[in-house]
């Protein structure tokens, strides 16, 4: 499989269409929880904790899948992800009970997502590019994300009235298909998959490069870029698995919740490649620190103004501009740190962050709304986090910056 002489570009439209299958899917289906309550009698606070170990699982397993790719080959890793996240949408989908609903859709398609998502993809495209042009291929592939969330919530909204939640999954399913057939152009050069094979000689019992992962565990700047990719976890989550209770709540048709989400991911598209685009020219954390301050404020925006139509339409409007922005800022600035050797694996580790927020997300929105009946003290908390999150990149100076770059190298 050489894929040496391959215009980088196609591996960068690979990976933005691997990750519109790995987004879409699990982004749009939490549309569905009023159906799947209603059709199984599970509770909204069992769907939302079902969804929460989803994302937990989906963090968990990104680091781990990140250090295997790239002992074993990204393409090996990416299939057998694939096939995972297939077969759990086909289980969930054929459910009558919540154990049943709750294996396929929370275990194994948590253990699928986190096995064809960011770290892994993003790893591949950032080893063919040079540093002063990674950012912005970064931001193209992670706006296939937003793509898919468009694309795959807009047909959910068009088709899951008309065949209901469970083919809805089906179809879903189907598309997994996607990976089979691209999956092969995400792989390493040969030059690094000789120095794979020759560390595997060296060290045949050595499966990961612990002493990297443990360096940059301690450098203060990976530190604060896990605790500002946490809180983005917390408001994806939330966000997409809450907007259908939330706009329901609200007096207001369902097809208002699918259509911002869909919105949100139609405008993300511009916001991660224009992103992108900023981070190769200005500094990545202050650019971060934008995003979260400005997230905080579409929140509070969120809160005091009423709920119509034209108050979910704004707010997705712009949020889509920041919403899955931060991942070519933060991998880009995690690739600036310690290099792209061991992307997969360090940048998993900071998604695993973002899957422990995400978990948070979902599940005490689910339990904020039962306790206190509505979403105002989940928003409330959301722009709290969001402020949080503006605040810690502050310190990641352009001097400190460049003072902590490849300290694990």
């Amino acid at each position: 499989m050489n894929t040496a002489r391959i215009n980088p570009w196609w591996v960068v439209l690979a990976a933005g269409i691997i990750l519109a299958y790995n987004m879409g899917v699990r982004l749009s289906t939490g549309l569905l929880i009023p159906n799947i309550n209603s059709d199984l009698g599970i509770s909204q606070s069992d769907l939302a904790f079902g969804f929460a170990v989803q994302n937990l699982l989906w963090g968990a397993v990104s680091p781990v899948a990140g250090l295997l790719a790239e002992r074993f080959g990204t393409v090996r890793i990416l299939l057998v992800g694939a096939l995972l996240y297939g077969l759990g949408m086909v289980l969930a989908a054929i459910a009558q009970d919540n154990m049943l609903f709750f294996i396929g859709n929370a275990l194994l398609v948590g253990i699928g997502v986190g096995a064809t998502t960011f770290p892994i993809v993003l790893a591949a495209v950032g080893q063919k590019f040079p540093a002063n042009k990674r950012t912005l291929a970064l931001g193209i592939a992670s706006a296939g994300g937003s793509l898919g969330q468009f694309g795959y919530a807009f047909i959910l909204g068009k088709i899951s009235p008309v065949i209901g939640w469970s083919d809805t999954f089906m179809w879903f399913a189907g598309s997994t298909l996607i990976v089979f057939a691209l999956a092969w152009l995400l792989a390493e050069s040969k030059q690094l998959r000789e120095e794979r094979r020759s560390a595997q000689i060296s060290s045949p019992t050595r499966l990961f490069d612990w002493q990297a992962i443990g360096k940059a565990i301690q450098v203060p700047e990976y530190q604060l870029l896990n605790i500002g990719f946490f809180v983005c976890g917390f408001h994806v989550a939330f966000i997409t698995v809450h907007m259908a209770g939330f706009v329901n709540f609200c007096g207001l048709p369902s097809s208002v919740a699918s259509n911002s989400i869909a919105l949100i991911g139609l405008i993300n598209v511009i916001g991660a490649v224009t992103v992108g685009w900023a981070g190769d020219r200005w500094h990545k954390p202050y650019l971060l620190t934008l995003i979260y301050g400005l997230r905080t404020l579409l929140i509070i925006m969120l809160i005091i103004l009423p709920p119509t139509y034209e108050v979910f339409y704004a707010f997705s409007v712009v949020m889509g501009m920041l919403w899955l922005s931060t991942v070519p800022l933060t991998s880009g600035c995690v690739a600036h740190l310690f290099g792209t050797k061991n992307l997969a694996s360090l940048f998993g580790i900071v998604m695993f962050s973002h899957q422990v927020g995400a978990f948070f997300g979902s599940w005490w929105g689910g339990l904020l709304f039962e306790w206190y009946g509505d979403y105002s003290i989940a928003l409330s908390l959301s722009a709290g986090l969001g402020l949080l999150a503006a605040l810690v990149h502050l310190p990641l100076t352009p001097k400190r910056f460049a003072a902590a770059e490849f300290k694990a190298a």
